[in-house]
């Protein structure tokens, strides 16, 4: 019986991992493609690192016209750091500032659907005066939602004319030191309890 049992966990595991889908997010990354989040940044330099939404295997897969969220833990002025967050180009609206501590959010919007499996939102550039250790940049809601019942990081799907809002995770990234970390869960959870039921 117990050798059933492990044999079922062991193939219920094998199909989530290879037959799953992944939920969208957004993340800050040190490539513009989302394939690294975590850097070394010796003082004093210049800096750049990008905010992306990578789009899963959810509501999201069909693209994108927007998102709102806020990154907390980039280094500031205080640390030394002087920087400035460039919207994507193709962008038409742009309001706030992602790593401003006293702005807290962004909401970025796009006139038409961005449907790449990697969407850059915003590049942030800059100087660093000195080092900062063990920084962990983590991509949270806005701090003044501009829908309260979306209390969340959110991407605005290509849907017109209801531009449907779908809350997502929030990646982190790592300056100096940290484990690198990307804000996706599988959504086949349901197709392994199944099997158990």
């Amino acid at each position: 019986m117990k050798v059933r049992v492990i044999a079922s966990l062991v193939t219920a595991l094998c199909l989530a991992f290879t037959g799953s889908a992944f939920a969208s997010s957004i993340g800050v990354f040190f490539a513009a493609d989302g394939s690294d989040c975590d850097a070394a940044q010796p003082g004093p330099m210049p800096f750049t690192y990008y905010i992306c939404a990578v789009l899963g295997g959810d509501a999201a897969a069909g693209g994108i016209t927007g998102a709102e969220f806020r990154v907390d833990g980039a280094p500031g002025t205080a640390d030394g750091w002087f920087m400035s967050a460039n919207p994507n180009p193709a962008s038409n609206v742009a309001i706030g500032n992602p790593v401003d501590p006293v702005i807290r959010g962004c909401n970025i919007a796009f006139p038409s659907c961005q449907s790449a499996g990697v969407v850059l939102l915003y590049t942030i550039t800059g100087f660093a005066s000195g080092v900062v250790a063990n920084r962990t940049m983590t991509v949270d809601r806005h701090i003044m939602p501009t829908n309260p019942q979306f209390p969340c990081s959110l991407l605005v799907l290509c849907d017109a004319p209801v531009f449907t809002k779908i809350c997502v995770l929030g990646g982190q990234a790592f300056l100096n030191g940290g484990v690198c970390t990307v804000g996706v869960e599988e959504t086949s959870w349901s197709s392994v309890k199944g099997l158990f039921n």
